[in-house]
């Protein structure tokens, strides 16, 4: 789940993003926020760029993109193995072999 904080209303931000799509799609459900309040959604598919982009924390969620979130999770682990001495190659090959859990393993 990602949780931001919404620094303005919808119709005043330029860009397209994942938090933007977020917030079309609970104004859509009328459940507008608005600055100062945090918006929860769960990316479902990082290729498209419409309002589909994202599910809402309170919707029944199917689905999820996968490599997004692997790619967040690789990061993070880059970022705190580092300074161990491990870098992408070494926990990229610790990692090979371990299964991937579907969102039903976790009800």
């Amino acid at each position: 789940m990602i949780r931001k904080r919404v620094s303005k209303a919808v119709e005043d931000y330029d860009q397209r993003t994942q938090t933007v799509a977020a917030l079309q799609r609970a104004k859509d459900q009328g459940l507008p926020r608005h600055p100062g309040q945090d918006v929860e959604y769960v990316i479902v598919d990082d290729d498209r760029r419409s309002k589909e982009w994202v599910q809402l924390a309170h919707e029944s969620l199917s689905e999820y993109d996968t490599e997004f979130y692997r790619t967040l999770a690789l990061r993070a682990g880059e970022s705190v193995l580092r300074p161990l001495g491990w870098d992408q190659t070494d926990y990229r090959r610790y990692l090979r072999g371990t299964t991937t859990l579907s969102l039903e393993g976790f009800q």
